[in-house]
């Protein structure tokens, strides 16, 4: 009859290896702290991510709103608009053009 073997004896060098880890407990926390710092500024990277990404959608909607706003004024300030506009409220375009001032070239003289 063939010996039985020892199920447990696959676990044999769990003694020295646990004695190797007690003796090295320094660098196993230093490992470990290691780790969690890894993972926090992970998480943190992942979050400066997710903000970037939110503010980029914000610009975009508010740089074609800007674009908007800004079509929407040159063309209500083209010279056609601004008669039309006028003259909704009462005013009168003068059809002449403007008058010319001439100054001698004495200058003038203020009375003080």
């Amino acid at each position: 009859m063939a010996a039985k073997k020892n199920p447990f004896s696959s676990f044999a060098f769990w003694p020295t290896f646990a004695g190797w880890i007690l003796g090295n407990i320094r660098f196993v926390f230093l490992l470990a702290f290691l780790g969690v710092v890894y993972i926090a500024f992970a998480r943190e990277a992942e979050s400066n991510v997710r903000k970037i990404q939110s503010l980029k959608k914000d610009v975009r909607k508010l740089r074609w709103k800007y674009m908007s706003l800004q079509s929407e004024l040159m063309y209500t300030s083209t010279q056609s608009q601004m008669i039309k506009s006028m003259q909704d409220k009462g005013f009168v375009v003068d059809k002449k053009g403007p008058k010319r001032i001439v100054v001698p070239k004495g200058g003038i003289k203020l009375n003080d």
